[in-house]
C-alpha cells in the first residue's frame, strides 16, 4: 500500500495557521489610530460568505510572551495566565453572546481577547527591565488597559454586530484586561 503524500496540503495550512493573517491582527491591535474593519474579524470562506476567524495560534503565543515577559521578573505565572484567561473568555462569551441577537462563537471571542492582550505584554515587559515610580507604573497601567479594552472592544462590537453599545461590551472586558495588569505589574 503506498500513500502519495504529494497530494497533501501544508501542515499549517491543514492546521489553520495563517502567519500573514496573524501578522495582520497583531498590527490592528497595536495601532490604536487605525479603524476596525470586518475583514480583522472574518475571513472569506469557500461560498463568499463571511466566517469567523477563530485563530488560537496567535492568542496562545501572545499567552506564551506575557508569561515569558513575566519569567524575567522571577514570577512563574503561567497557571495564573491560563487561568484568568480560560475564566475570562468563558465568561465573556457568555455575557456577550447573551448581549448579542445572533451569538458569538466562543473562539472568536477567546481569539479576539486573546490577541488583544499584546499591549499587556509590552506593559510586562516594561516593568521587567525599567523601574518605574509608583505614579509612572500607575499610569502606564491604567493606559494599557484602555488600549486592550478599546481595540478589543471595536472588535467585539462588530462581531457582535450590534450598534451603540461599546459601553456596555467595554465595562465587562476592562475588568477582563484588569486583572491581567495586576497579575502583570505586582
Amino acid at each position: 500500500m503506498s500513500t502519495n503524500f504529494e497530494d497533501e496540503p501544508p501542515l499549517l495550512e491543514e492546521l489553520g495557521i495563517d502567519f500573514d493573517k496573524i501578522k495582520q491582527k497583531t498590527i490592528s491591535v497595536l495601532n490604536p489610530l487605525k479603524k476596525v474593519t470586518k475583514d480583522m474579524i472574518y475571513s472569506p470562506g469557500n461560498d463568499g460568505e463571511p466566517i469567523a476567524d477563530s485563530d488560537m495560534a496567535g492568542p496562545i503565543l501572545i499567552a506564551l510572551m506575557l508569561g515569558g515577559a513575566m519569567l524575567l521578573r522571577g514570577k512563574v505565572h503561567f497557571g495564573y495566565i491560563y487561568g484568568v484567561g480560560l475564566v475570562g473568555c468563558g465568561s465573556l462569551w457568555l455575557v456577550m453572546t447573551l448581549m448579542s441577537q445572533k451569538g458569538l462563537d466562543i473562539y472568536q471571542t477567546s481569539s479576539i481577547l486573546g490577541y488583544c492582550l499584546l499591549p499587556m505584554v509590552l506593559l510586562a515587559f516594561f516593568s521587567a527591565f525599567f523601574t518605574a515610580t509608583g505614579h509612572v507604573m500607575t499610569v502606564l497601567t491604567v493606559v494599557t488597559v484602555a488600549w486592550c479594552t478599546m481595540r478589543s472592544s471595536d472588535m467585539m462590537v462588530i462581531a457582535m454586530d450590534v450598534q451603540n453599545e461599546k459601553a456596555l461590551v467595554a465595562y465587562p472586558i476592562g475588568l477582563f484586561y484588569a486583572c491581567f495588569a495586576l497579575i502583570s505589574v505586582f
